[in-house]
């Protein structure tokens, strides 16, 4: 889903400590891979075009990064999104349930972090919630990622480069994530649906 959730996206946390929580899991997440990597991290702000006192901040923890940021770095390393979002000790439970201090919120959007990305399965599961009138903005992934989004209740658009399609209930699309989309919710209730994301590379 890579830079899927453009400048108007933020976090959005009730609770301070839950906040630091996930900034700490994306600051040693993302250092943990760039050190894995053997990139400085001038090598990753050249590549992500994030400066390099942001992502020194990020890597401590004292900076609470855009999602436009985490998905510039995550592009430039290859990385699924929520692997900088969780902690690297959690036990996979046998029913996967919405962690609501992971949620991805946009203006009228929530992406719901469901299953986390496994480096054997080379996927990751998102539920997502689309409020009337919303439109997401461009996103482009790296080659290699397809997209799998499966509609629960209503109907959404996708806007594939210059071209639309309408899925409704209990349809799903199927698109390769390195071209340019995006999705809208032109109808007047709140639009649910199932993300796969699977990285064949």
């Amino acid at each position: 889903m890579y830079r899927l959730i453009q400048d108007l996206a933020s976090y959005k946390s009730a609770e301070s400590g839950t906040m630091k929580e996930i900034n700490t899991n994306i600051g040693e997440n993302l250092k943990n891979i760039r050190k894995h990597r053997s990139m400085t991290i001038e090598q990753l702000s050249e590549g992500s075009d994030v400066s390099k006192s942001m992502i020194s901040e990020i890597e401590r923890g004292i900076r609470n990064p855009s999602i436009t940021t985490i998905w510039n770095l995550a592009n430039c390393l290859k990385k699924p999104l929520n692997y900088f979002l969780t902690g690297s000790d959690k036990d996979s439970p046998d029913i996967y349930k919405i962690n609501e201090k992971n949620s991805i919120h946009g203006d009228s959007y929530t992406f719901n972090p469901l299953m986390d990305f496994d480096e054997d399965k080379k996927f990751e599961l998102y539920f997502n919630e689309y409020q009337p009138g919303c439109i997401t903005e461009d996103s482009t992934h790296f080659e290699g990622v397809e997209e799998f989004v499966m509609i629960c209740n209503g109907s959404l658009t996708l806007h594939l480069e210059n071209k639309e399609y309408t899925a409704a209930e209990a349809e799903v699309f199927h698109l390769k994530g390195h071209r340019k989309h995006h999705y809208s919710n032109s109808g007047t209730e709140v639009v649910k649906a199932f993300t796969i994301m699977y990285y064949s590379k």
